[in-house]
């Protein structure tokens, strides 16, 4: 594995299409939470269109075009890692090589400062509305009042 990543789509959001980096790897989605219409979440990878459904996996290769939907009221909570493509002995030291290089480089970098830069506004966004958007069980449980 060289990734894990929670990743959390709120109602009504859309990711772009884009494409990974390096044919080293293969995505690994595990659905935690699911809008409750499953057709209102969706992922094109290619010109294939899958939907999750909560505790289905999903493995892709992320160097096809890809782009994501939510287009319910509800959170999308999906668990994704990447994990390092199974090749033959003699191309198996090249891969881990291309992939300690591609953590080196500016597309990674660039790609970790907006994802930082994500965190900081779902943050933002979280704090005055609170369980509101997440719900009373996320992530630590109903909170208690005082």
């Amino acid at each position: 594995m060289t990734t894990a990543v929670f990743s959390v789509l709120l109602p009504h959001k859309h990711i772009p299409p884009h494409r990974g980096a390096s044919k080293s790897i293969l995505r690994y989605h595990l659905a935690l939470r699911t809008p409750t219409d499953e057709t209102a979440a969706r992922i094109r990878v290619g010109s294939r269109i899958e939907h999750w459904r909560n505790g289905r996996s999903l493995v892709f290769d992320d160097t096809f075009e890809h782009e994501v939907w939510n287009d319910s009221d509800e959170i999308r909570v999906v668990l994704f890692f990447d994990v390092i493509r199974k090749l033959p002995w003699y191309l198996a030291a090249p891969n881990h090589a291309s992939i300690a290089a591609l953590r080196r480089s500016p597309f990674i970098k660039r790609a970790v400062a907006n994802n930082e830069a994500w965190q900081e506004t779902f943050r933002a966004a979280l704090s005055p509305r609170g369980n509101e958007i997440l719900g009373p069980d996320w992530p630590n449980g109903p909170k208690e009042k005082k």
